[in-house]
């Protein structure tokens, strides 16, 4: 029992190391010579736990990332109806928006996934990727011969909120004079996310029974 808490503890530090070396330096200073001496791990000791970097590297991803928990722990109600699944988009966004908002590490992670070719990073957008087709895909039946894409919706909005988010975090000021930075204007944004999902919903929906 007390080595598997020491091989926790000890994971919970380079994982912790990971974070703090990409949020000072961005994905560029990581490194397993950085990570040892910041965490106070050994080198060896990161590769019998993780093989590689890459290995550690996907742990510290999996803890910070939010889609990949996110599609783990979805639980969709038996046969959604179009309501439930509207609601479904718009609390994911919204969650997403809060969640990226206030975590700088995923924040530096979308930028290494965006800035540089990366295998490991490809492989981990490819694997939200899959998943957040196949919960587009319960859309299909309301957006279908509708003229909409919901898929095409869903791009913009969190690309739009990855943008929003990282502008604000790097100070270079405001996005069409939104603020993030201020709560009110911040809660507008959140408010507006549910207002377009529900616009192009409700545009789907009367375009089909025409």
């Amino acid at each position: 029992m007390g080595r598997r808490r020491n091989k926790e503890q000890t994971i919970a530090r380079l994982t912790a190391a990971v974070g703090q070396i990409m949020t000072e330096n961005g994905y560029a200073g990581v490194g397993v010579n950085k990570i040892s001496a910041a965490s106070g791990v050994s080198k060896p000791m990161i590769y019998e736990y993780f093989g590689n970097l890459n290995g550690l590297l996907k742990v510290y991803i999996r803890q910070k990332d939010y889609w990949l928990p996110y599609f783990e722990n979805l639980a969709l109600p038996v046969a959604p109806t179009d309501e439930e699944l509207k609601d479904l988009f718009v609390k994911t966004l919204q969650e997403q928006f809060r969640y990226f908002s206030r975590e700088p590490e995923m924040q530096k992670i979308i930028l290494w996934q965006i800035s540089e070719p990366n295998a490991l990073m490809r492989a981990v957008s490819e694997t939200r990727e899959a998943e957040g087709i196949k919960l587009l895909g319960l859309a299909d039946k309301h957006f279908n011969d509708s003229g909409y894409h919901i898929g095409a919706v869903m791009a913009l909005l969190v690309g739009g909120i990855y943008y929003n988010v990282l502008h604000n975090a790097a100070g270079t000021g405001t996005v069409a004079g939104i603020d993030l930075g201020n709560e009110k204007e911040f809660e507008l944004m959140i408010s507006t996310v549910a207002q377009l999902i529900e616009l192009v919903w409700q545009a789907a929906g009367n375009n089909k029974q025409k």
